[in-house]
């Protein structure tokens, strides 16, 4: 028989998958609340990056963690915190993580061998619309009533205003083209194909081009841990 605590909290995570669904439509949809054990994870978390605790930050790590495919790599637990803290990035790093975290987390089944330590197969990952885009050829905006505007500049006609809206790009590496990120006002543009092969620009500080690291967690010896941290190779 269900407690009054319990249907509350039933109630609760209902809502907030509904509140989730309104806003973000299928694009941002957190799956935290699926598992409690995870959901209390997240939260704590979330709470030690807006302390700012990088002693606090290490417990909630793997003894190893995939950064990337160069950089740090594959890096041991010291490493991987003095490689992602320096002096002078250290605001930055802490920017980036609460960024991932409070755009959800995802549910699926770990590529393995793919991670430096073992762990059981359900893992989430982070952000959450990494399930519903391919980062290669398309971008989200991420923000309400974001502009897109006929040339990479201020000034420039506005084409559309969206919110939390998918679209193609040059994205990937190998078929970056010249156009695909331009820098003017000292703003950092992507651009966009919005129709019929027409393109148009946006700020890429408001979309998932710009916030390219990926966030995993597993359960290591029964304990929900962070695997991976990774950043992979961009424009």
């Amino acid at each position: 028989m269900l407690t009054q605590f319990h249907v509350m909290k039933k109630i609760i995570l209902f809502f907030i998958s509904c509140y989730t669904l309104a806003s973000f439509g299928q694009l941002v949809h957190d799956e935290s609340y699926t598992d409690e054990s995870f959901w209390k994870f997240k939260a704590e978390l979330e709470s030690c990056i807006l302390k700012k605790d990088k002693t606090l930050l290490k417990t909630f790590l793997a003894d190893s963690i995939l950064e990337s495919n160069d950089g740090c790599g594959y890096c041991p637990k010291e490493e991987f915190m003095n490689y992602m803290f320096p002096q002078d990035y250290e605001a930055e790093t802490w920017e980036e993580l609460l960024q991932i975290v409070r755009f959800g987390f995802f549910k699926t089944e770990s590529e393995s061998t793919k991670f430096p330590v073992k762990h059981e197969k359900e893992i989430f990952k982070a952000p959450s619309y990494l399930k519903y885009v391919n980062t290669d050829k398309e971008t989200i905006v991420l923000g309400t009533h974001v502009n897109i505007r006929v040339k990479p500049a201020l000034k420039a006609k506005i084409v559309k205003q969206v919110s939390f809206e998918k679209f193609k790009c040059d994205c990937n590496i190998l078929d970056v083209l010249n156009t695909t990120y331009q820098t003017v006002d000292g703003i950092d543009w992507l651009e966009v194909y919005i129709a019929d092969n027409k393109v148009g620009y946006v700020a890429a500080q408001y979309t998932s081009y710009h916030m390219n690291r990926e966030l995993v967690v597993a359960k290591v010896n029964g304990e929900w841990k962070i695997i991976s941290f990774y950043k992979g190779p961009g424009c």
